[in-house]
């Protein structure tokens, strides 16, 4: 048995078309890649943003909350003045509503269940946010808090702008972050109905 050397007509398109001759046309040849194996690209979550303007129980303005989405966080921006100083205790509550003495605002935005408290093993709820500190010199408190259990797209059961609205709450005292319902933050002295901005 003799064994080959050229290359027997169909082996390999590559070189030439056919086994016809030099005249026969050339077959044009393209090699392609196996598709890389890719993670899902990330889903990026977009939401246009949302505001609170701040008032007293006597009905003064007294700053504002602005929320923007961050991918799956929500970023809370608090100017807050004439306040007393020292730590206070925001929340975000269930119901879109600021009518003194703030009652119908409802409790702690909580749309999982859970308990109250940052530091609480069973907490916390979604509305729960870290205290925030009053200059107690200019009554002034400017805080940014970056949660990633609340939403601002619509229609989600974690979102703010559900069908009855959130509001946000300054406390007269400071969330202690475990005791139930609300951390013992005493009165509620701010609030602020959250809307689409």
């Amino acid at each position: 048995m003799s064994i080959s050397r050229g290359i027997s007509c169909g082996a390999l398109v590559v070189f030439v078309a056919a086994c016809g001759g030099s005249d026969a046309p050339k077959a044009e040849v393209t090699t392609q890649a196996p598709a890389a194996t890719q993670a899902p690209a990330a889903v990026e979550v977009t939401a246009a943003p949302a505001r609170a303007v701040l008032r007293n129980r006597s009905g003064s303005e007294v700053g504002t909350v602005n929320f923007r989405q961050e991918g799956n966080e929500v970023v809370v921006e608090i100017n807050a003045r004439n306040l007393e100083g020292g730590k206070r205790a925001i929340h975000i509550h269930d119901v879109g509503s600021c009518e003194a003495p703030f009652d119908s605002s409802g409790p702690h935005f909580n749309p999982g269940n859970t308990e109250h408290g940052l530091n609480n093993p069973a907490g916390p709820h979604a509305g729960d946010l870290p205290n925030m500190t009053v200059d107690p010199d200019d009554g002034i408190g400017r805080d940014v808090f970056r949660t990633s259990r609340v939403t601002l797209v619509p229609g989600q059961p974690n979102s703010l702008l559900d069908g009855d609205g959130t509001s946000i709450i300054i406390h007269a005292g400071t969330d202690d972050e475990t005791s139930q319902p609300a951390g013992n933050a005493g009165d509620r002295i701010v609030c602020g109905v959250i809307t689409a901005a």
